[in-house]
């Protein structure tokens, strides 16, 4: 590994933080990768449809399932990269400047969270919890190449609105204790 990458933390490349634009940029930047492969899958359709019509719905069939199992995976790195900006936000931009220590652990960060005087319901907890303990799962144990988890463009929407919602929240709460 080069000498530069061994020791990189936010400091080296963060400029003003994590912002509200962040969470939107991961779903921007999936649909486009979607939206570009399902173009590039028509262009193939129309091509084998007028090359190879009596045998094209067998070809494309295998290409359409390929597509599809690789776009899963595009909704898993957007899982992966809204679950890291939520932790970061709570560990870097609210709980860290309260104090120094390093928290391990989203449980560990919430914890820290409330006791400096964020909201978050048990509700809440208890479903970024179970966002991230999906996250870790494919993290730690990633899915066989040719069966992805079952995730879906809906679910990362979901996610992701749940998420800026909880951002969105504690940066005006944020902003408040700052005044007050």
């Amino acid at each position: 590994m080069r000498e530069q990458l061994k020791k990189l933390t936010e400091k080296d490349y963060w400029v003003y933080g994590i912002s509200e634009s962040d969470f939107d940029h991961v779903l921007d930047l999936v649909t486009e990768m979607i939206q570009a492969r399902n173009e590039q899958y028509e262009v193939e359709s129309t091509r084998v449809r007028q090359e190879r019509p009596e045998a094209a719905e067998d070809i494309l069939d295998d290409v359409a399932y390929y597509r599809h199992t690789d776009n899963q995976y595009l909704w898993q790195f957007a899982l992966w990269r809204l679950q890291g900006l939520i932790e970061a936000v709570i560990a870097h931009q609210i709980v860290e400047v309260h104090g120094t220590k390093k928290l391990f652990g989203l449980k560990a960060k919430l914890e820290s969270l409330t006791a400096i005087g964020y909201t978050i319901t048990t509700e809440e907890i208890e479903e970024l919890l179970d966002w991230a303990s999906l996250r870790n799962a494919i993290s730690h144990a990633p899915p066989e190449q040719y069966r992805p988890v079952p995730l879906t463009k809906e679910d990362i929407f979901e996610y992701h609105h749940f998420a800026k919602r909880l951002y969105i929240r504690w940066r005006a709460e944020k902003s408040s204790m700052s005044v007050g």
